[in-house]
């Protein structure tokens, strides 16, 4: 077919012109002469079957009959028939009765077989066996065969007269082809002599016109609008490059301003380094305060503690106290000193939480003002609280954070100020729900250029500030991050010498249906400290049930509560709880939430769906979120973690009984490092028999309990040794031995993490401790 590719453009147009016609001209003729072919057949056929059912008509009775001759007779009319080459008539039996012939070539047979229809021969003649019925009897058979050679004469001359007309008609295609293909080809010539042009000149302002309005006209316009485009990007290419060159011009200008940012950089990392080693230095100076801070009441305790140690006290009680009460206060010092650094340390990392609760915000103040009152009267400096107009009735907020953030400001005013007072104003804006309130000291003020800087962690006035008052720096930067969580601000404006103004923000939540209230009954509540109030508490005539399952807590709670004047019974399990309470009617019951056979959520809900009604406060060794809220879902009045804190059980139980509930406070407590040797003392009165009974008899049992929580390490069963620690969580501290409830927590977490090493070394741990313990024990004198 290379030949084919290679013609001229015309030729091929006139051959494919001339290929078509003669291809479409020729299946036309073919289909023509196959379809008369099969009509002349058919037709054919008919008249063969009409003259052997006429024969056959008229031949039956001469057949019936046997009657050679006239059969003879009949077959000799067939001569007419120029068509018919050869005829038999035959009997029932299939013998020859009589026979024609149009030539001795062609012969009927002798004798044929019984059969009827029509076949076609090896010859391709036509043959008939036609039955002679006689009242509808069969009594004979007529043959004729006949030959198609006049339908072969007649094609023969058909297909001549198609062979005429088709090429005639290809002659005449052939001839209109090469007059209309010179329409074609021209413009796609002209189409191609316009490109080589436009190839050999480099000129592209060259253009192909034509007038058509058909698809050639088209590629004329393609062919021009990409000439066009190929010339415009030829025109964006030499403007490409101009612009390239003034590009490279720009840029080396760019590398020079460049090398003089780099020296800028480079100073700036100087001043960068001279700002970290200022804030190293910063570091180092917040460390000594720190060192100073944390060791001067560690001095207190470590100091006073020998002197106890000693015997310093000589046996008197007013001075054992005033030894107790200075290493009780330096320990709240130190411990307000750890809580600062970990609520700024939790700040910083985004792990705080703030919940939002309906509370009233004039009780929060009150209490606080209550709470700073003692630290204010002791500096000889007045304490006040004011509104300016309307109170809400609550707030929607975080009570917990807005109280610490007041307590933070407040004690920072009283402080710092030494002549005069310090006032506390609350005001309401209700059009954009924020609650803003103002501490005003007559303090010493702050330097306007470090109004901004103190609310920087670490960050004082100055260091003679640190020197004079004390104090971490930490108390306003954690109280900014608190008003900014609870949705507010805090700014500050002050003057040297004449004392200071800090205005907190928060937001309030939706106010709409909330009661306004005109002003509070008083200013400030006074409260005495929470210790000397639950002193005078008394629980006379009350039935209490304690539930709990370890032994010592029951017994101290039972100490204690009898020593307030109540009536105890105890059970250590729920179910026994339960039974107790059916026969017996007692106005609070004291639940332990995690206990053997039934614990105190499932007791809790039974009590509440068998009719009891009066207060049940849980007690529970946890102290994460949520516990509070699962015990309150439990049916639990109130909720208190362990270790017991006698003063607060008996405040707890007297607000229980009364209708009011504050929630529990947790601490923690630290564990005494594993290398340290010094005596392990309860913080019970050991001087009292019966809690020095208490005290030894966790001993003994705290033994036993270790012995167990190392055999089931050994056995590694963790199921057993997680609720060993969790009795030594409850049970430790209530002994007076508050590390051993942080230590039994850590190694709970140790078990729930499955941290083989760390299990272990919790367990090495308590092992220490329950040796320090117990020499402290056998140390103790005894007690008559």
């Amino acid at each position: 077919m290379l030949w084919i590719r290679n013609l001229h453009l015309r030729s091929k147009l006139i051959l494919l012109s001339a290929v078509t016609v003669g291809l479409a001209l020729s299946l036309a003729c073919a289909g023509f002469l196959l379809n008369d072919l099969r009509l002349l057949r058919d037709s054919k056929i008919r008249q063969l079957t009409m003259q052997a059912e006429l024969l056959s008509y008229n031949s039956s009775v001469v057949v019936a009959m046997g009657q050679h001759d006239q059969a003879d007779e009949l077959l000799r009319s067939l001569r007419s028939q120029p068509t018919i080459d050869a005829a038999g008539l035959y009997d029932a039996a299939g013998e020859q009765i009589a026979i024609y012939a149009n030539s001795v070539d062609v012969l009927a047979p002798l004798r044929i077989p019984e059969k009827e229809g029509i076949f076609t021969t090896s010859r391709g003649d036509l043959e008939i066996y036609q039955p002679i019925l006689e009242q509808a009897t069969r009594v004979g058979t007529v043959y004729l065969r006949t030959s198609l050679h006049d339908i072969w004469n007649q094609m023969s001359s058909y297909s001549k007269v198609s062979l005429l007309v088709m090429a005639v008609s290809l002659a005449i295609a052939t001839l209109f082809g090469t007059m209309m293909q010179d329409s074609v080809s021209k413009p796609i010539l002209q189409l191609a002599e316009t490109a080589c042009k436009i190839t050999s000149s480099d000129d592209y302002s060259i253009r192909v016109h034509s007038d058509a309005r058909d698809e050639l006209g088209v590629l004329y316009s393609s062919f021009n609008r990409m000439i066009e485009q190929v010339e415009s990007s030829r025109r964006e290419l030499e403007l490409a490059r101009k612009d390239l060159e003034n590009r490279v011009e720009d840029r080396t200008f760019l590398l020079q301003e460049e090398i003089e940012h780099r020296k800028r950089v480079q100073t700036e990392l100087v001043l960068a380094k001279e700002r970290a080693e200022a804030a190293s230095h910063a570091k180092s100076c917040f460390l000594a305060n720190m060192s100073h801070e944390i060791r001067t009441p560690l001095n207190a305790i470590l100091g006073f503690a020998d002197l106890l140690r000693r015997g310093a006290d000589r046996n008197d009680d007013l001075e054992r106290r005033d030894f107790l009460e200075t290493i009780h206060q330096s320990g709240e010092h130190l411990l307000t000193l750890i809580n600062d650094i970990l609520d700024l340390s939790k700040i910083e990392a985004g792990q705080t939480e703030y919940e939002h609760l309906r509370f009233s915000p004039h009780d929060i103040i009150a209490e606080v003002m209550s709470v700073m009152r003692v630290r204010a009267q002791e500096k000889g400096l007045t304490l006040e609280y004011d509104w300016q107009g309307s109170i809400p009735e609550s707030i929607n907020s975080d009570p917990a954070r807005f109280r610490q953030l007041l307590l933070n400001l407040v004690g920072n005013a009283i402080k710092f100020t030494e002549h005069g007072g310090v006032k506390a104003v609350a005001r309401l804006s209700a059009e954009r729900n924020e609650l803003t309130v103002d501490i005003i000291d007559t303090g010493i003020g702050i330097p306007a250029n470090v109004c901004d800087a103190i609310f920087s962690p670490f960050t004082q006035a100055d260091s003679s500030v640190t020197r004079r008052f004390g104090g971490t720096g930490l108390g306003l930067s954690i109280s900014r991050h608190i008003a900014e969580g609870l949705g507010g601000h805090i700014s500050v404006q002050s003057e040297v010498g004449r004392g200071s103004i800090f205005s907190v923000t928060i937001a309030t939540g939706p106010l709409s249906g909330i009661p306004v209230l005109e002003r509070p009954i008083s200013d400030i509540i006074s409260n005495l400290p929470s210790v000397q109030a639950s002193e005078s508490l008394r629980l006379d005539g009350c039935s209490i049930l304690v539930v709990d399952d370890g032994e010592t807590n029951r017994k101290l709670i039972r100490l204690v509560l009898k020593r307030a004047g109540a009536e105890v019974c105890t059970a250590d399990n729920g179910a026994e709880a339960i039974a107790v309470a059916q026969d017996c009617e007692f106005d609070l019951i004291l639940m332990d939430m995690q206990m053997p056979l039934m614990d105190g959520y499932t007791a809790s809900r039974c009590l509440r769906d068998n009719g009891y009604t009066k207060p049940i406060v849980a007690l529970t060794a946890h102290a994460m979120r949520g516990d509070a809220e699962r015990c309150h879902a439990a049916g639990c009045s109130g909720y208190l973690t362990k270790p017991i804190n006698p003063d607060k059980l008996i405040e707890k139980i007297c607000k229980n009984l009364a209708g009011s509930d504050p929630s529990g406070v947790s601490f923690r407590e630290a564990i005494p490092e594993v290398g340290d040797k010094s005596l392990m003392v309860s913080s019970l009165p050991m001087d009292d028999p019966d809690y020095a009974d208490i005290v030894c008899e966790f001993t003994d049992r705290f033994t036993v309990k270790l012995a167990e929580m190392q055999m089931a390490r050994a056995a590694d069963d963790m199921q057993n040794l997680s609720q060993l620690a969790h009795w030594l969580a409850g049970a430790g501290g209530t002994a007076g031995f508050p590390f051993l409830t942080e230590a039994a927590r850590e190694l709970e977490e140790a078990i729930e993490q499955n941290l083989t090493q760390e299990i272990d070394d919790q367990l090495s741990r308590l092992h220490g401790l329950l040796v320090r313990i117990t020499d402290a024990t056998i140390s103790q004198p005894e007690l008559v």
